[in-house]
């Protein structure tokens, strides 16, 4: 049986919102295994002066949880 768990991570760039989401999953790898679903949960931009300063975006990641081998019980 498996399980799978579900986090939100929240990521920036200065250059796009595909860029955002390509750091945030990037970032992710390196603490999270199994990563199997990804949705974009909400879009910002940070806009100083007459420009945008800054892409963001909230991402809720799914990812599996391995089954324990061995039981504690």
């Amino acid at each position: 049986m498996w399980v799978s768990k579900v986090s939100e991570i929240i990521g920036s760039s200065p250059s796009s919102f595909e860029d955002a989401a390509r750091n945030v999953v990037a970032r992710a790898h390196r603490t999270l295994r199994g990563i199997s679903g990804i949705e974009v949960v909400e879009k910002r931009m940070k806009v100083e002066g007459d420009g945008i300063a800054e892409y963001r975006v909230r991402l809720r990641l799914t990812f599996d949880v391995a089954p324990r081998l061995d039981s504690h019980w």
